[in-house]
């Protein structure tokens, strides 16, 4: 556990859609040690310790592994941002995120307790406790090449304010079961890469090229274009 929160062994086994299960798409079970802090505030949550049960529990902080479960969540239309009626200190309206569990999640989430239950016993666990917990929500400004079901292009262009680019979570059409961040570089990245290739004229004009930019070689490091990942000797 004192290795902190890097994953160092991950299982995509259940990601894909199986035909067995009642529920679509799946999910990927990861080691996730949380620092004392985290681990401390899942005490609190799983099995309601505190002051000296709590400090009892930290005590054994170093005999306690983690999995995390990583469930694909499915796009539905009312999980959603919208303008609320409700206006901030400068007379605009604020944000209003609406998200809920569909019947699929559940499902999916139930069936991905349970077998990481089953890892767990199977790896020698004597007690297992569990703590709902969400993060990294995406797709709310999802791509497409369908103005009627997307907000942007693939490039993140968006349909109705051509001078306007989304390069971050928001774009994605979907959720898998892995830690978005370097797929959102990599878009962000060809965005970028894009917006060289227009040059400014793309910020004045409605027209689009969807062409896809040119590989840029002087862009890689010095000896490494074309040759693979470089390894040091």
């Amino acid at each position: 556990m004192y290795k902190a929160p890097p994953a160092y062994a991950l299982t995509e086994e259940f990601y894909e859609t199986n035909a067995k299960n009642d529920f679509a798409r799946g999910f990927a079970i990861q080691t996730v040690a949380p620092l004392p802090l985290a681990f401390g505030r899942q005490m609190v949550a799983a099995k309601k310790a505190w002051g000296w049960g709590l400090r009892r529990e930290m005590m054994n902080y170093n005999y306690w592994a983690t999995f995390g479960l990583l469930g694909e969540i499915l796009p539905w239309p009312d999980n959603r941002v919208t303008l609320a009626d409700e206006t901030d200190h400068f007379g605009l309206r604020v944000a209003h995120v609406t998200f809920n569990l569909h019947d699929n999640h559940k499902k999916l989430i139930k069936a991905a307790k349970e077998k990481t239950t089953e890892v767990m016993h199977a790896a020698g666990a004597t007690e297992v406790i569990q703590e709902a917990r969400y993060a990294r929500l995406v797709g709310v400004a999802r791509m497409g090449s369908d103005p009627a079901s997307s907000v942007v292009d693939k490039f993140g262009r968006a349909h109705d304010i051509p001078n306007l680019f989304v390069c971050d979570g928001s774009i994605l059409p979907t959720q898998g079961s892995a830690n978005p961040g370097l797929t959102i570089q990599a878009l962000a990245a060809r965005t970028a890469d894009y917006l060289i290739s227009q040059g400014g004229a793309v910020f004045a004009s409605d027209r689009r090229d969807i062409d896809e930019p040119p590989l840029r070689a002087k862009l890689a490091p010095p000896g490494t274009y074309g040759r693979g990942i470089p390894h040091l000797r």
